[in-house]
């Protein structure tokens, strides 16, 4: 298990396209010292849809190393087709991961059986435990809960990483988990946190990769069912969240690492940097 707070690392990265192995290090230790229940790469947040094979490969190898068993490592392996899936799958089991992360971008949004059989097919010969993650921002493939249900049945699937449109609908979903003999887990920068006080064992949060500081204490208040410190501390998570909505983790990284004395690299075009505003309101941020 993963939770309560699984922090979700950006990958640094040249204009070249090499992977900054040191600076990934670093964030790992940020991450571990500062108390993440687990270190998650090649999510969202970690921008796997603009890396090779190779490239995968070398980022759950450094994060491998640099997590040393400390706290359990996810990989994602998300990938437009069944087979690059179980490549990237084999890839990190090889490399040092102990969970895998299976997403679903598409060019053509899959269907429902689609969907499943994907899983089916991926988890039936992973090297290690699947967590199914439903994001419909970036996938465009929207899954009810009787799907994630369907999903979360398979063999291999160890847990699911679900997201929802606001609250309510947070609470709802992970109360409809309750009986599943699996981890649930909530995504999002704010969102997230409502799933644990809902009940559910992790918060996957991209920001915690880039802030852990300031996540880990909410996410042990909400794991310890404290709503007064929750509600007392979200609210300086508001705008973190707002800029990630907008901007993305993995182009708030390149912004917010200097600022941290982190050279974490670029984006890979056609990504560019933030706008000069937005380094001018992370600096306000952070104070």
């Amino acid at each position: 298990m993963v939770g309560p707070l699984v922090a979700y690392l950006p990958t640094p990265r040249a204009e070249d396209g090499r992977v900054l192995t040191d600076a990934l290090a670093v964030l790992v230790e940020r991450a571990v010292a500062a108390g993440a229940d687990a270190v998650a790469v090649l999510g969202s947040a970690g921008g796997f849809a603009y890396l090779d094979r190779a490239q995968r490969a070398s980022v759950v190898s450094a994060a491998a190393g640099a997590v040393s068993g400390r706290v359990p490592l996810l990989a994602g392996i998300g990938a437009l087709t069944t087979s690059a899936a179980q490549e990237h799958a084999r890839d990190a089991g090889a490399a040092g991961a102990d969970g895998l992360l299976l997403g679903t971008p598409t060019y053509l949004p899959l269907t429902t059986d689609e969907v499943v059989g994907l899983y089916r097919d991926v988890a039936a010969h992973a090297p290690a435990p699947l967590w199914a993650y439903h994001n419909p921002r970036t996938t465009s493939v929207e899954l009810s809960v009787d799907d994630v249900r369907r999903i979360a049945t398979l063999p291999g699937i160890a847990g699911v990483k679900d997201r929802g449109v606001d609250a309510d609908d947070v609470r709802t979903r992970v109360a409809a988990y309750a009986d599943l003999d699996v981890e649930v887990g909530i995504s999002g920068d704010l969102l997230g946190v409502e799933g644990l006080l809902a009940g559910a064992r992790a918060w996957h949060c991209g920001l915690a990769g880039l802030l852990p500081e300031l996540y880990v204490p909410v996410a042990r208040a909400a794991a310890g069912g404290d709503e007064a410190a929750v509600r007392a501390a979200t609210s300086s998570l508001a705008p973190w969240a707002e800029l990630s909505s907008t901007w993305g983790v993995a182009r708030l990284a390149v912004v917010l690492g200097p600022l941290l004395g982190l050279d974490l690299g670029t984006v890979p075009r056609p990504l560019l940097a933030p706008p000069d505003h937005v380094r001018e309101r992370v600096v306000a941020l952070l104070g």
